[in-house]
């Protein structure tokens, strides 16, 4: 509704009313906070057995009998909240920051891009309310066309083509690992798994070296957004372990996003507010990149745990991505602390502090990749995920060096995630809203699981804190490496291969239907080799 308002409305305003400060900065906030109250009139279903509780049909249709009837339904669960209100919280936190007063931009509102923000959110929405499999694969659908057409603003239009195409291989790994369940479970699963890897691993790679001119709040609103969704699928398509070819593809995916935020980390042209931005937003993608494909390699793991570890990773990215450089830490100022609470209270979440939303599942994780008993598998985890921890130091860094100024008006989105991220108190919230248990007695955890989770942080600040060094040591290439981290190659390759495939196919036809005299001896030695063959 906010979407078709900025479209339909904002465009037709005359040119003084969209300049006025009451539109300018206030309208497209409201539209957000709006959009978040109206979660208070959603009818939420309580009980996971009660099959009609809060459902809402969309559209029906009859088969062969009466009884026979397939429904597009949705449905506000327990599940599906917490998805909902960390779309709501983004979307305020960025349009605040977009439109903020204090700022020197005189650009006019852009109704499309921002409409084309709250188009994302609603399909992301729809998707988390989906009520049945074929409900969830047309929102799959849905929300991928919107993505698609997002890309094709943005006048790319290979990845808008590719988002359409990743939308039908996931949908059609969920069918597959539905209809094949009790004959080959192996095959509809592995697409399964192959579609995910691709939505949180490939596909992101792709995106950000291809659209390398991005503005800070879409990019921050499209990977939110997009990490999201896919780690709701995650958590509602996944009920078995991955096929071990799968697992080794999300593996060496973190392992590359990690090298990328120890060495994103190395750009020493900070001397301007949107160099060091671009730093800083590049060290939080690789890193949130890594920790949500943790997520993935480890399923299925508790849905309480694995969806808080979402929430917290979610909106520490936000928080981290806004939070200003104010510079060194100025004690006897009592207020200083303050616009930087936030950024601390996400980098205890992301390491997975004690009663912290990212605490429990963390120690999952780690426990689950114990109990695979691989032990070359475990070591990659743990090299990849301390090297993207380490992007903390740097990132840190970075906001000591800093002269911003702070902006109360942009920090209200991110002081309304602070309950969420403080230790204690964001465990205490998510469980009252989720009815979930957040407790680690419930765990059967070893010894080497709390041991990894403890030498984690340990690991990677020492590789943050000392990365100069340890290249210098190593000699180790860093622009070459980086290159081929980054997969920017592989779309290179993967059309040259496309293209020769597509001239192979032709050459078939030309062959088969017999289009050349070379096509028809080609054809006739073929069918008399098969007869020599047969007989």
């Amino acid at each position: 509704m906010s979407a078709l308002v900025l479209l339909i409305v904002g465009p037709r305003l005359p040119q003084q009313w969209q300049n006025h400060p009451g539109i300018r900065y206030f309208s497209v906030p409201g539209l957000a906070g709006l959009a978040g109250l109206s979660l208070l009139f959603v009818q939420l279903s309580t009980d996971p057995e009660a099959l009609t509780d809060g459902l809402r049909v969309l559209s029906g249709w009859n088969f062969s009998t009466p009884q026979s009837v397939a429904t597009l339904s949705v449905r506000a669960d327990l599940l599906s909240l917490p998805f909902l209100i960390v779309v709501i919280l983004v979307l305020l936190a960025v349009t605040l920051l977009h439109f903020d007063p204090l700022s020197t931009s005189s650009d006019a509102i852009t109704w499309t891009r921002v409409a084309g923000w709250f188009t994302l959110g609603a399909g992301a929405c729809f998707l988390f309310v989906a009520a049945n499999g074929l409900t969830l694969v047309y929102a799959i659908v849905a929300f991928d066309t919107v993505t698609a057409l997002y890309w094709l603003n943005q006048r790319h239009h290979g990845l808008a083509i590719a988002r359409l195409f990743l939308g039908v291989i996931t949908t059609g790994g969920i069918l597959l690992a539905s209809l094949m369940a009790s004959t080959a479970p192996a095959t509809g699963f592995s697409i399964l798994g192959l579609a995910l890897w691709m939505r949180l691993g490939l596909y992101p790679f792709l995106e950000v070296a291809t659209h390398t001119r991005w503005t800070n709040n879409s990019r921050l609103i499209y990977q939110c957004l997009s990490l999201t969704a896919g780690i709701y699928l995650t958590i509602r398509a996944i009920g078995q372990p991955l096929p071990e070819i799968i697992r080794w593809l999300i593996v060496l995916t973190a392992l590359l996003s990690g090298l990328l935020a120890w060495l994103t980390s190395l750009v020493d042209s900070d001397d301007t507010a949107e160099e060091t931005q671009r730093t800083r937003s590049a060290l939080l993608t690789w890193l949130i990149l890594t920790e949500v494909l943790l997520i993935l390699l480890a399923q299925p793991l508790a849905t309480g745990a694995v969806a808080a570890f979402a929430v917290g990773l979610i909106l520490s990215f936000v928080a981290l991505w806004v939070t200003p450089a104010l510079g060194r830490p100025r004690f006897k100022e009592q207020a200083w602390s303050w616009p930087y609470l936030p950024a601390a209270a996400a980098t205890l979440t992301l390491i997975g502090a004690p009663f912290s939303l990212g605490w429990v599942a963390k120690l999952s994780i780690y426990q689950s990749l114990l109990n695979t008993n691989q032990p070359v598998m475990i070591v990659f985890v743990i090299l990849a995920e301390a090297l993207a921890l380490s992007g903390l130091v740097r990132y840190w860094f970075t906001l000591a060096r800093g002269d911003e100024m702070n902006s109360w008006w942009s920090t209200i989105g991110i002081v309304a995630m602070v309950p969420f991220l403080t230790p204690g108190l964001g465990t205490y919230i998510f469980s009252a809203l989720t009815q979930s248990d957040l407790s680690i007695a419930s765990l059967d955890l070893s010894v080497a699981a709390i041991t990894i989770s403890i030498i984690e942080p340990v690991i990677g600040s020492f590789l943050g804190y000392f990365r100069y060094s340890i290249i210098d040591r190593l000699r180790i290439p860093t622009d070459t490496v980086i290159h081929i981290a980054r997969l920017g190659w592989l779309l290179q390759w993967g059309q040259i291969v496309f293209r020769e495939i597509g001239k192979f196919g032709l050459r078939i036809r030309v062959i088969l239907e017999g289009q050349h005299y070379v096509g028809w001896a080609i054809f006739t030695a073929l069918v008399g080799a098969l007869v020599i063959l047969l007989s």
